[in-house]
């Protein structure tokens, strides 16, 4: 039964829907084209990864409870929080910066509100939520830029799922196999999304995330890395590494890298990108202890 909920309800349930609806998201998109409808679908995506994890999320944990009462709890709903601000994303820059700014802020605080209250005495809890606020705005302006820095087709997708492949492995490695499990969800979310993209719009020149995938994207990943590094045991150097991967994209601006050609200079892009999460990957194994005894004890 446990593993028909991980495998099945966990995974192949959120990768049907999540890419069920992103399908009909691909479809609407081309037929728009064709028909020179200027109307934005774009939040179809955001919808598609939204829904897809909300329901991996049930899946796995059932209706988490509200208000919610552990770290976890909070990213069933901060995947429909991602879900509904990716429908108004497309308007104006300033229109979208109050709401990022402001789910920046409450969002450390929320998920990590038993630190606030038990771990860290008022100024040291003042400056990791000033800290925390501003990386957490950054880290999502990264993952909306990346989205055009990274190279048409297939590779969006296939970072982002490296990527949270990576986050599942570092985390069932330091022992949170529950955390893990949620990242599952977002791997196979990301991996149905790049085998349809494949197969439906291989050579397509738009982007396959819009902007309105951001706020699904950074919150669920942010979600995810606060929880395994401040309730788990996932190693300082590896959350770090891990926030550091999307910083990397613009390499492949560097005229150096742009001059070997498109197929190439894409592969050296996604390698310098996935080269920190191998290396979070590593120091996780390392701290680990299942090729001793840990040396950083």
């Amino acid at each position: 039964m446990l593993i028909f909920k991980q495998l099945v309800l966990g995974l192949l349930l959120p990768a049907i829907v999540g890419g069920g609806v992103f399908v009909l998201a691909a479809k609407s998109a081309r037929n728009q084209t064709e028909t020179g409808n200027g109307l934005s679908l774009g939040w179809l995506v955001g919808v598609a990864l939204g829904i897809g994890y909300i329901v991996g999320y049930i899946g796995l944990e059932g209706v988490p409870p509200f208000p919610p009462r552990e770290g976890v709890h909070w990213l069933c709903y901060l995947a429909l929080i991602g879900l509904i601000l990716g429908v108004f994303w497309h308007r104006a820059l300033w229109r979208r910066l109050i709401p990022q700014v402001i789910v920046s802020i409450v969002v450390p605080r929320l998920l990590l509100n038993s630190a606030f209250k038990y771990t860290w005495g008022p100024l040291e809890g003042f400056i990791w939520w000033v800290c925390l606020a501003v990386v957490f705005f950054i880290f999502w302006n990264i993952v909306q830029q990346s989205f055009t820095l990274l190279p048409s087709g297939g590779w969006s997708p296939f970072v982002y799922f490296g990527l949270s492949g990576g986050t599942a492995l570092i985390l069932a490695i330091s022992g949170s196999l529950r955390l893990a499990q949620h990242a599952g969800i977002l791997v196979a979310l990301f991996a149905a999304i790049w085998i349809i993209t494949l197969l439906l719009r291989p050579d397509d020149e738009v982007p396959v995330f819009p902007i309105a995938a951001s706020p699904v994207i950074a919150l669920a990943l942010a979600g995810i890395w606060m929880n395994g590094y401040f309730y788990e045991e996932v190693p300082v150097a590896s959350a770090v590494l891990l926030l550091l991967s999307p910083f990397l994209t613009p390499v492949g601006q560097i005229e150096a890298i742009q001059r070997l050609g498109g197929r190439r200079s894409a592969v050296v892009q996604v390698v310098v990108i996935a080269l920190p999460v191998v290396i979070a990957i590593g120091i996780a194994v390392a701290f680990s202890g299942l090729f001793g005894d840990n040396s950083g004890y």
